[in-house]
């Protein structure tokens, strides 16, 4: 299954999918009871068609291919040719379960989801005829009830945790009163406040009035500079004893995420068949709810490595002179500014050789490369994306997906990570992590009149560049670090400001980022100070930022973005590649003759993908979620084209048209429909409701779709 490289759109599909699949299962379970109700027939066939349609917009085929199965059912119920029994709904969950699966691996959640999905064998979950189902009475052969029940076996054979999210909090009532006391304690502060500003704004007009002379005026300043600065000084107060009773409330003792495990180590070490003892110390010890659920991916891999890689087979263990059972311990302690987790076994330990051999055998490395690595580089090589030492991929491991993961997840974090073999006796991962994410340390930086807060974490260096130092390589601007080539942009020409090249003859300030093995040069107008600041996630209604990762306030009292640095890095390739490929780009209409067009679709993901493909073709677009919101859209300006989907709830593509067709005023806009009904009896229904164009979604080609809006218009 390929991954979903578009952030937006990976993160829009996430959520997008959970919800047909949530409303597909609640719908399928409804209609088991209901069998005769056609309109939640409709309301779940739509759902499945929604689907099916935005797996197909992303290129996932699987999921289209599974969708469509469902929805091709719903259609034999919708239409009289199939009778609803338990035996044709339960199959089509099994068939849900294996999309989300799907989903799992197309947005790059948990690999363990990942590796459920590949225990179902897919002939099994989802063998469906592409032609029809079976008429009435008997049930549909797509899948066998004895299928069904191997695939039922197979899941329940190994539950791994999912994605671990904390939604709910208990919190000690003495907290609540101790916030609310302070919050009191806020009021009574700002009204002291306002009350010096009425004080200071009678005491100016005195002073215009001449009322007062001037050893008057001195005295009655310095009293009242007196006031405010103890004011101020106890509003401060009371501001860091709030935000440490809200940081308080976050912290969760570390057991809430060790329970999530040991069921996942018995049945992992039964399928290995080996005896292991999970053991836990240190777990009231409490960290930031966010850190904690973070956690739970890292340490699923390593005691998953620990398990497979690590506690050898009981007989193994006896010839060694070691009990027969394994333990992992889980070891939890905590400093000011951090938690330490250890996950110690007592296994075998890293086989050296092994990983040398498998570097070169990967083609990470060659033989004489390989011969000079150092212990420290050999456990570095175990975290290279897709590396693993298994020669057979199993349930469990193999596939080279594991520590890469821990890896990135504690960088994400701020954490370090350490790797300690003892050869024949076991190993330890050492993670170091901060004890609260709610506060980073970033640099102000100053760009063309606006300030922005760079997380240090992302800075590699700093740097004055002098004349001369800017070198024009490959149409792009770099210099050299160490022998390092380091590719140089204006933030704000990442930030959609005019792009223009840096000065090469005048000195400039250059930031270097450093994303992975990536680094990249910033060239800023000013570098300041650095500040402690509380990330705040940007306001309703914007969800996300491209290159910002929220928002801030300073010291100085104003709201500045904080750039995030991965966005930065994805801009920067992106510049350079546009930059090498703008002969190929596609023309653009010229401003001046720009169109309007409103594009109405029901799925997220397929509307933000079309909408992209028109706007890089140069028009200007307007979207609606259905028939009805783009009707009223329509009642407000006028547009030179419409392109519709037809599914969808309220009002579908074909009332729409039909609508429109039968006003006067909007009769003669082109109207192209874009839809998954493909069928000619579909075709049919779709140009008697007025359409001008009918393009199907399952051989879908943006070309098609924009010559027939240029060939309309």
């Amino acid at each position: 299954m390929p991954k979903i490289e578009d952030l937006e759109l990976c993160n829009l599909f996430r959520i997008e999918s959970a919800e047909h699949l949530q409303k597909l299962d609640a719908g399928l379970l409804q209609l088991e009871k209901t069998p005769g109700d056609q309109s939640l027939v409709q309301e779940i066939f739509r759902e499945a068609h929604s689907l099916k349609g935005s797996a197909r917009m992303l290129g996932l085929i699987d999921i289209q291919g599974l969708a469509n199965t469902v929805e091709d059912m719903l259609g034999e119920v919708r239409s009289g040719k199939l009778n609803v029994t338990v035996d044709v709904i339960k199959p089509q969950l099994v068939t849900l379960d294996r999309i989300r699966q799907l989903v799992a691996e197309a947005v790059g959640d948990s690999p363990a989801t990942t590796e459920m999905a590949q225990a179902v064998p897919p002939n099994k979950a989802v063998e469906v005829p592409s032609s029809s189902f079976n008429p009435v009475p008997p049930a549909p052969s797509f899948i066998q009830t004895s299928d069904v029940s191997q695939v039922d076996s197979i899941n329940k054979g190994r539950q791994i945790p999912a994605e671990f999210h904390i939604d709910t909090l208990r919190v000690d009532a003495k907290k609540l009163d101790f916030l609310l006391s302070q919050t009191g304690e806020l009021v009574v502060s700002r009204s002291r406040i306002v009350r010096w500003q009425d004080e200071f704004n009678r005491f100016i007009g005195r002073l215009d009035s001449r009322e007062i002379s001037a050893d008057e005026w001195v005295k009655e300043a310095q009293l009242m500079r007196a006031k405010l600065d103890e004011d101020a000084s106890r509003l401060s107060v009371i501001a860091e004893a709030i935000e440490g009773g809200i940081r308080g409330l976050r912290l969760l003792p570390i057991s809430t995420l060790l329970e999530q495990f040991p069921r996942m180590v018995h049945d992992l070490a039964a399928e290995e068949k080996k005896e292991v003892e999970l053991v836990f110390e240190g777990e009231s010890t409490v960290a930031d709810k966010r850190i904690i659920e973070e956690m739970k991916s890292p340490l699923m891999h390593m005691l998953r490595n620990a398990i497979d890689h690590g506690i050898e087979v009981p007989e193994e263990r006896l010839r060694a002179g070691k009990p027969e059972v394994g333990k992992i311990l889980v070891k939890v302690s905590q400093d000011a500014d951090h938690v330490r987790l250890d996950v110690i076994d007592d296994g075998r330990g890293l086989d050296l050789e092994a990983i040398r051999q498998q570097a070169v055998k990967r083609h990470l490395y060659t033989e004489d490369q390989a011969l000079g690595l150092d212990d420290a580089q050999l456990k570095s090589v175990l975290m290279t994306p897709g590396f693993s030492t298994n020669k057979m991929i199993t349930d469990i491991s193999g596939r080279g997906v594991g520590l890469d993961v821990v890896r990135s997840t504690v960088e994400r974090m701020r954490g370090t990570l350490e790797i300690d073999s003892r050869p024949g006796l076991g190993m330890t991962f050492t993670l170091n992590l901060p004890v609260s994410l709610t506060s980073t340390r970033v640099m102000i930086l100053r760009e063309w009149g606006e300030s922005y807060a760079l997380p240090c974490d992302a800075i590699y260096f700093s740097k004055i560049l002098q004349p001369g130092e800017l070198l024009i390589r490959e149409d792009r601007q770099c210099f050299y670090h160490d022998d390092e080539v380091i590719t140089v942009n204006r933030l704000g020409s990442l930030l959609d400001k005019p792009l223009h090249l840096v000065d090469a003859q005048a000195a400039v300030i250059c930031v270097v980022v450093r994303v992975g093995e990536f680094s990249f040069g910033l060239i800023v107008d000013e570098l300041r100070d650095e500040e402690e600041i509380v990330l705040k996630a940007p306001p309703a209604p914007i969800k996300r930022l491209r290159n910002v990762s929220g928002l801030t306030i300073l010291d100085s009292g104003m709201v500045c973005a904080v750039l995030n640095a991965g966005d930065l890095a994805k801009s920067v390739r992106h510049t350079h590649q546009k930059s090498a490929g703008a002969g190929d780009a596609v023309p653009a209409i010229e401003p001046s003759t720009k169109k309007s067009l409103l594009l109405v679709e029901d799925s997220i993901v397929t509307r933000i993908q079309e909408k992209r493909i028109l706007e890089a073709a140069g028009y200007e677009v307007v979207t609606a979620v259905d028939g009805v919101n783009a009707w009223n859209i329509l009642a407000s300006r006028s547009f030179d084209a419409i392109v519709s989907d037809i599914m969808m709830p309220n009002m579908d593509g074909l009332e729409l048209a039909a609508k429109i067709r039968a006003n006067r005023k909007f009769s003669d806009i082109p109207i192209i429909l874009v839809t998954s009904l493909a069928s000619e009896d579909d075709r049919r229904r779709g140009l008697e409701a007025g359409a001008d164009a009918y393009i199907s979604k399952s051989d879908f080609d943006q070309t098609v779709l924009l010559d027939s809006i240029a060939r309309l218009i």
